[in-house]
């Protein structure tokens, strides 16, 4: 546990043991209900309105290297007219800069800590900056995948595009629920701290427009490429049956002109020649190069 104080306190609690949740509950008079809340995940993301207390679940994604897709995290906030209780299960990279910040900003400080409002604001507001920075490796990937169309990569870039493609789904599912958890936020807090909160509330329903506006972007321009390296996979494809069709069909007629000279026949013609392979051989050429300049000719090689 972790206490930060100001006009507002926070409260960060990171691995809660059940003398914390104690604590909270005694403390706070927390309805019992949401003490069983903290003590595990929760099956989503909403916000309550209790008589001296707002109690909001935030779910965000986090990327992780080893498995190459976005996890469910989550934060949940405990908020009182003068204290502000956050509870997450694992240490949290957007929370631990912010608490950085403060500790090196003393103007941020007295601002973030002058009450619950402002603090909650700008706790949330630094977890959404951090999913908007969790989607620069998406950027990075969708340009690169992009800059290797038309480059005889399409193995390299279908794999790139599997990788991805699950990772932005699960971010996609994550954050979409986010809008309706920020919108109840808005309606609550105003009735919880008054109309000034409106215009921070605003603001954060905003910023998350923005992050679901680009990870559609995101997800569109991933479809299109897919689309393009899948035409140019299905054009060598049929380069290919094409270009092995023509040879079968030029050396078939030269195999079976070659196996009747090749029949211990009486009266074959050619065969007790002079030079009589020779002559077999250069009738299959002539006829493989009359052949091969007449597709040439119908444009079909």
């Amino acid at each position: 546990m972790e206490i930060i104080k100001g006009k507002a306190t926070w409260i960060d609690i990171t691995k809660k043991s059940q003398h914390d949740i104690d604590w909270i509950k005694q403390k706070f008079k927390i309805h019992p209900v949401i003490v069983d809340e903290l003590k595990g995940p929760s099956a989503r993301a909403h916000v309550e309105h209790y008589d001296s207390y707002l109690y909001l679940v935030y779910q965000f994604p986090i990327f992780e290297e080893v498995k190459k897709v976005s996890r469910r995290s989550e934060v949940d906030f405990i908020i009182t007219k003068d204290t502000v209780i956050t509870v997450h299960y694992e240490e949290l990279l957007p929370l631990a800069e912010f608490k950085k910040d403060l500790g090196r900003n003393a103007e941020l400080k007295d601002r973030a800590l002058s009450n619950t409002l402002l603090l909650a604001y700008n706790l949330l507001l630094a977890l959404i900056s951090f999913e908007e920075r969790q989607l620069r490796h998406m950027r990075e990937k969708i340009e690169k995948i992009g800059g290797q169309l038309f480059k005889n990569k399409e193995k390299y870039v279908l794999q790139e595009i599997s990788y991805l493609k699950p990772d932005l789904s699960e971010y996609r599912i994550i954050i979409r629920p986010q809008e309706h958890l920020l919108k109840s936020l808005l309606y609550t807090g105003v009735d919880f701290w008054g109309k000034s909160a409106r215009v921070y509330l605003n603001d954060l329903i905003g910023d998350h427009l923005r992050l679901t506006d680009q990870i559609e972007d995101y997800r569109e321009a991933l479809e299109d490429f897919e689309d393009t390296n899948n035409q140019l996979i299905s054009i060598k494809t049929i380069e290919v049956t094409k270009t092995f069709t023509i040879l079968a069909f030029l050396t078939f007629p030269m195999m079976l002109f070659a196996a009747l000279f090749s029949m211990n026949a009486k009266d074959t013609p050619l065969v007790n020649l002079p030079y009589s392979f020779w002559i077999i051989l250069g009738i299959m050429a002539v006829a493989m190069s009359l052949m091969f300049a007449y597709f040439k000719k119908k444009e079909w090689l």
